[in-house]
């Protein structure tokens, strides 16, 4: 049996490369990345180039890819239709500054695909959050936002509340403190943004009872994707529904880890509840830094009428546009769906076969093309469940799979994997194959 020491001196050897470009890096850029949800101890590896399933780092090792970059490469790496058409849109111009024939376009495959009127386009899931919850509060006339603890809905002020709070500041399981993240976030904005428990129905009508006439919006991610996968059980998502309906309240999908992923339609495919506000990003880009969000004529009419403010220079850029045409007309298509979906099936199955042959304390679930293992016996269902778990088991876990070609999911214990659409059984088969060799390393 190799301990996580050990595992740690072969990652250490086997690249060499990173690290001297980590050290670089880390001079120029804080942490050494450009996003903190790209760094992990000792240091990431620095990748060179890309291909279907398939990475190559600076130090020429190459990985099977199931991250596929926090689950935006639905398509799969440099897929060849996207190649293509990305290649073409960029000897017509790559920023026009004003309206052209693909935003069009764009908009209205999104539109039918996520049963939307009207669609205004972003540059990322942030960004998309960002101007819903704006717009609600300007449809509401109300200042108060609910959204559930654990819950990551972007990089703004509203949303970096009650994210990944810690177990001893937690307070009462049935209401939920609103903590910042972070420094920098104004004392106002924390008191606005309420927090209930996932999958808790009673938890979010008294949040709601004791705000009431306050609250403009509930927002939520159908299928829980901060804490690795973590599904609704059955019936909550018609009772939120019907809840907001009672108080009048907004319900608003985050889809954009489950838009153009969880279903060819999403979450309201999935779940056969419609939402008042959808959220996208990641995955309908094809690749490329698109967001969007849409509603009802009636709701996008808060920005018609410039009541709500929405703006932004690469908004709709023709590229991201003609990658997301590309994407969604022609590489995301029901098939795509029925094949990935069960090719996540198969990863959480031959995990959880794998589990129970070396006694592990762990368990795999997948939702759709999604899934992860949990390093507890059985899968939370909610934020504070998930905490229970073994940590360190997952980092062991991360590096004995990255020294073996693998790279199970993104990097850190809160996120899942992505089948795309360029997985094939091979690398389900690889990858679990190399799982066999872990746990029993591990049991």
């Amino acid at each position: 049996m190799t301990t996580h020491a050990q595992e740690l001196e072969r990652y250490h050897a086997q690249n060499k490369k990173s690290r001297a470009m980590y050290e670089r890096a880390e001079k120029i850029l804080p942490l050494g990345v450009s996003s903190n949800f790209r760094t992990y101890e000792p240091y990431p590896i620095y990748i060179q180039r890309a291909e279907g399933s398939k990475m190559w780092d600076v130090d020429g090792r190459e990985y099977t890819d199931f991250s596929m970059c926090f689950g935006a490469l639905m398509v799969g790496h440099s897929n060849p239709t996207m190649v293509k058409a990305v290649a073409q849109a960029a000897g017509e111009g790559t920023l026009y500054g004003m309206p052209h024939d693909r935003e069009v376009r764009a908009a209205e495959l999104i539109g039918e695909r996520f049963r939307l009127e009207q669609v205004r386009f972003t540059n990322s899931g942030s960004e998309s959050t960002m101007h819903a919850l704006r717009m609600a509060r300007s449809f509401t006339g109300r200042d108060k936002v609910l959204k559930f603890e654990g819950a990551y809905h972007g990089g703004h002020d509203t949303a970096l509340v009650s994210v990944k709070p810690p177990k001893a500041k937690l307070g009462s399981a049935k209401h939920p403190k609103s903590l910042p993240v972070g420094h920098g976030i104004p004392e106002g904005t924390v008191k606005n943004t309420l927090v209930a428990q996932w999958n808790d129905i009673q938890s979010v009508r008294d949040q709601l009872q004791r705000n009431d006439n306050e609250v403009a919006a509930l927002i939520l991610e159908p299928v829980m994707m901060n804490v690795g996968v973590l599904p609704p059980r059955d019936g909550f998502i018609q009772e939120l529904r019907a809840l907001c309906d009672e108080f009048g309240v907004l319900l608003i999908f985050d889809e954009v880890k489950t838009g153009a992923k969880l279903a060819w339609g999403g979450a309201q495919e999935w779940f056969k509840v419609k939402p008042d506000i959808v959220c996208l990003a990641k995955a309908i880009g094809g690749g490329l830094p698109l967001g969007a969000f849409g509603a009802s004529r009636a709701l996008m009419n808060e920005i018609g009428q410039f009541r709500s403010f929405h703006a932004g220079t690469y908004a709709s850029n023709p590229l991201a546009t003609t990658a997301c045409i590309a994407a969604l007309a022609d590489v995301l298509t029901p098939e795509v769906f029925t094949r990935a979906t069960a090719l996540g099936n198969a990863l959480a199955e031959g995990h959880n076969h794998i589990i129970q042959k070396y006694g592990l304390n762990a368990c795999a679930v997948n939702v759709g093309v999604n899934g992860t293992v949990f390093w507890r016996k059985t899968p939370p269902t909610n934020y504070r469940e998930w905490l229970d778990q073994d940590f360190d088991a997952f980092w062991r876990y991360w590096h004995m799979n990255l020294n073996r070609g693998v790279i199970p999911q993104a990097q850190c214990y809160d996120e899942q994997w992505t089948v795309s659409a360029l997985h094939t059984d091979k690398d389900v088969y690889r990858m679990l194959e190399v799982f066999d060799e872990i746990a029993r390393e591990m049991r």
